[in-house]
Formats: structure tokens, C-alpha cells, sequence
């Protein structure tokens, strides 16, 4: 699933996310036992049916956190494909295509509400062409089914604004404004701190007051907990890896606070 968590303070807006992606795979199971009736003290054949999703492969450098148009950020969580290309390179093809139709003149992206609004567009019309082409339509899976969702971070002139865009059978956005801490994806152990808060009045951070610093030690305490809570847990972990934190602000535009490096293995070690 994932975790992105973006904080708004008074200076700029911080989004991190964590590495991870996991594969999972359907798999069913149906076994024979012979089991002794205690009532009869007869031996009785049950067959035993088990069907559910498990963990097949994980992978710990996924890219989830990274600019757009150089003054905005997107953070990515859910499916981590559609089809046989990643978000990411959807996003970054996507970034080629709103280029070109800005040098001609046809498109203005004027904040990041217009960005969120055309994200959400492009990205469900290509769902749902891949959902076509398995011969399924939207109508098969369940209303409140998430496919893939989009933290927008930048700013509509000096207003920073956070927008959630989930892709459903619809396109759904949540829009953030206020100086707070957001998280979108994997929420368990964020809203179970949050949950601390509300229960210990007067121990939730002070957000108003945070400096930049602050805030990207906040984004990373949160990623790291839930890492670190998964880790301990028996459940299958689904949020791991490197974090990825970057900045943005009406001044400076996208920056990278911490961005994961890629790096050439040769025979013998890494250079």
C-alpha cells in the first residue's frame, strides 16, 4: 500500500515516502484431513478449502515521491502499476504530454488545484482502458474500491494545499489546507498517534509553530514508526525501505531534502 505524509507549516510544505512495493498473488488451497468425530469415535474426511492473498516478492526502491513541472510534488499509493507501466512513469510521461500543450498555448496549469484536476483525468482515463482491456469494466469491482490515489502538494499563488486524488470507479479529491500533518495510503499506526492526541489533551504537536526542520523530522518520525511497528508485527509489511523527503515552497519551488541514490554494481563490490 504504501505511506506518503505531507506537513503544512507556515514556511513550506514537507511529503515523504517510504520504498517499498509488494507483490501479491491469489492463491487457493483445498486439502483432505481425517479427523475423529468425538461424538462417534469414527473417522470422518473433511476437505479443507483456504483461498487469500499472500506476499509473493518485495522490492525496497520504488520511486513514490518525486516532482512535477518542477514546482510541485506528488506522492503515489495503492496499486503501484497499471498495466505493464509504473505510476511513476505514467506520471513522468504525463509531465511530457502537459509540457508540450503548455509551449503550444492549449493548457495552463495555474496551481496545483488545476494540476490535481488534470492528474485525476489522465490517470483514470488510462485505468480504465487497461480495465477494458482485460474485458472488465468499473462496475466489477466494489464501490469503495481504491486502485491508486495521488498526494498533490504546491501551492495555488501563495496558498499551500495539499489534494488527495483517489481513483476508484471514480475520481475522488480531498483537498487540505491548513498548517497540519496529512497521510494518505497505509494510515494504521499514524491514526492510532492521532488517536494518543485526541486521548492526551495538549500533546499534539504544534504545528502552527513548526519550522521546516520540524516538519521533515515529523514526516520521517511518522514513516518510520509504521516501518518499525510492521517490522515487530507478524502482519505482512507493507511499508519499508528507504524514505524519500523532499520540499516545496512558493520561493524555491520542488527540492530534495533525502532522495534514495541509484548506484551501478561491478564485479568485486560498488564503486
Amino acid at each position: 500500500m504504501t505511506l506518503i505524509v505531507s506537513v503544512i507549516s507556515a514556511d513550506g510544505i514537507v511529503i515523504a515516502g517510504d520504498s517499498l512495493a509488494s507483490l501479491h498473488g491469489q492463491v487457493n488451497i483445498s486439502q483432505a484431513n481425517e479427523i475423529i468425530c468425538p461424538h462417534c469415535d469414527k473417522t470422518h474426511v473433511v476437505q479443507a478449502n483456504f483461498q487469500g492473498n499472500v506476499r509473493q516478492s518485495t522490492y525496497s526502491h520504488t520511486e513514490k515521491v518525486f516532482p512535477f513541472l518542477e514546482k510541485y510534488g506528488i506522492g503515489v499509493f495503492g496499486a503501484g502499476l497499471i498495466g505493464n507501466f509504473s505510476v511513476n512513469f505514467l506520471i513522468r510521461s504525463f509531465e511530457d504530454y502537459v509540457k508540450s500543450r503548455i509551449a503550444k498555448g492549449n493548457l495552463y496549469i495555474n496551481g496545483v488545484s488545476d494540476l490535481a484536476r488534470e492528474i485525476g483525468v489522465n490517470q483514470h482515463s488510462l485505468l480504465v482502458k487497461e480495465i477494458e482491456r482485460h474485458n472488465q469494466s468499473l462496475d466489477d469491482f466494489p464501490n469503495n474500491h481504491l486502485f491508486v490515489g495521488f498526494q498533490v502538494v504546491g501551492y495555488d499563488l501563495k496558498q499551500p494545499k495539499i489534494i488527495e486524488v483517489l481513483l476508484g470507479k471514480e475520481v475522488k479529491m480531498n483537498v487540505f489546507e491548513g498548517l497540519a500533518c496529512y497521510a494518505s495510503g497505509n494510515t494504521k499506526i499514524v491514526e492510532m498517534i492521532r488517536e494518543h492526541y485526541k486521548k492526551e489533551i495538549g500533546t499534539e504537536p504544534l504545528y502552527q509553530i513548526f519550522s521546516l526542520q520540524d516538519a521533515i523530522d515529523y514526516v520521517e518520525f511518522l514513516i518510520r514508526t509504521t516501518i518499525d511497528y510492521q517490522r515487530f508485527s507478524p502482519e505482512i509489511p507493507n511499508v519499508g525501505g528507504s524514505i524519500d523527503i523532499a520540499l516545496v515552497t512558493p520561493y524555491d519551488d520542488f527540492r530534495w531534502i533525502r532522495q534514495k541514490p541509484l548506484v551501478q554494481l561491478i564485479q568485486g563490490g560498488i564503486p
